[in-house]
């Protein structure tokens, strides 16, 4: 549970901070770390379940810290009130 955390607090970091198409950089972090483990241990319904869920939390961080990032960026444009 606390690795899917950390997923999602990368991807939310990454999808505020990070300009352009690196805001999705954090989407490979669970997935490489699946390859390796299932090149190591083998590939098992479990490795494969909780890499899909790792990319999955860490897009949707991403792509709520592009949304934050795009509010606040709307709130600071000149004329608007």
């Amino acid at each position: 549970m606390l690795g899917f955390i950390v997923f999602f607090l990368a991807g939310f970091v990454f999808g505020y901070a990070a300009p352009g198409p690196w805001g999705l950089f954090p989407v490979v972090i669970p997935f490489v770390m699946g390859v390796y483990t299932g090149l190591t241990t083998g590939f098992d319904g479990h490795v494969i379940l909780f890499t899909v869920i790792g990319m999955v939390v860490s897009l949707v961080g991403s792509l709520l810290g592009r949304a934050l990032q795009y509010r606040l960026e709307g709130d600071e444009a000149p004329g608007a009130s």
